[in-house]
């Protein structure tokens, strides 16, 4: 791929074959996705690859499986060069389950689940790091768009942007996110060789995303991304969060049916212990393969 080229991977997973984890608007966000990434960010058509079970059933190489998710993310950073803008979207579920190898704060690693998870297995965070941010090269930046349940460090980037709005002013700091920032040699095995990936997610580690049955479809962390970048012709990483979050709290009132809408650690709790009065609001995520100045650096895919 020539220098200052884009390329995409879009990822939609509807599990139409199992009813207990069956979506409804996973296909609906990737339309949606390559429609902005078309008319907005001028991507060639050519260099948007969409995996979704509609598409498997015209074409199995399409089908949103492991091997093809795997293939397909080897394809996104393939040849990359300095200039080159990649991105990656997946909707569908995801989950977690216990660390195995030390590098996570919470002790758990998290996973994408592709169509056919429950044969050939989940995709870990681990798996995707390996795939899509360790080999970018000096100058290409990578952006990972996660629409599902415990997405917050999906590609186990090694610094989480914790915001804090306080009256009208913003506040942000970077929070390390692995066991192994005390040692250099491997917290840099975890970033790439010379790009910038970055990660924006639905919802923190601990916290579900929602896809709200009043809507026509589609997850609400897709929906609020593309309604922020859709609202201004220039925003900063962020803006874009601020309005992300601001968007999602808003909807997920006008779906809680009368129950409570709470935030935070505590928020979660409370509809934990007590979900027929409250609503715990998941909150977009920004993470990083380096600390920029949030509030200054503009978004541009």
């Amino acid at each position: 791929m020539a220098g200052g080229g884009k390329r995409a991977l879009l990822v939609g997973v509807s599990y139409k074959d199992d009813s207990k984890s069956k979506l409804t608007g996973s296909a609906k966000d990737v339309k949606s996705m390559y429609d902005l990434l078309r008319d907005r960010f001028d991507f060639p058509k050519e260099f948007i690859h969409m995996l979704t079970e509609d598409l498997g059933a015209e074409d199995p190489s399409k089908a949103p499986t492991r091997e093809n998710i795997m293939k397909e993310m080897r394809w996104l950073v393939e040849g990359c060069r300095a200039g080159d803008s990649l991105v990656f979207h997946f909707s569908g579920h995801g989950r977690q389950r216990k660390d195995d190898n030390g590098d996570e704060v919470d002790g758990r690693d998290e996973e994408l689940c592709p169509v056919d998870y429950k044969k050939s297995g989940s995709i870990l965070d681990d798996d995707i790091n390996d795939a899509i941010v360790k080999p970018l090269t000096q100058g290409v930046k990578l952006h990972a768009i996660i629409d599902t349940c415990h997405s917050g460090t999906m590609l186990d980037l090694p610094y989480l942007c914790r915001f804090n709005r306080m009256g009208l002013c913003s506040r942000y700091k970077w929070v390390g996110q692995t066991r192994w920032r005390l040692s250099p040699k491997k917290e840099w095995a975890m970033v790439p060789v010379g790009g910038h990936a970055i990660s924006i997610s639905g919802c923190k580690d601990y916290q579900n995303s929602l896809e709200p049955d009043n809507t026509a479809g589609g997850g609400v962390m897709t929906w609020s991304f593309l309604e922020a970048v859709r609202s201004r012709r220039t925003m900063t990483y962020g803006e874009l969060l601020d309005s992300m979050r601001a968007k999602v709290h808003h909807r997920l009132q006008q779906s809680s049916s009368g129950k409570c809408v709470v935030t935070g650690c505590l928020g979660s709790l409370a509809a934990k212990c007590l979900p027929c009065c409250f609503l715990s609001v998941q909150e977009p995520q920004l993470c990083s393969s380096e600390e920029f100045n949030v509030y200054e650096e503009q978004f541009i895919l």
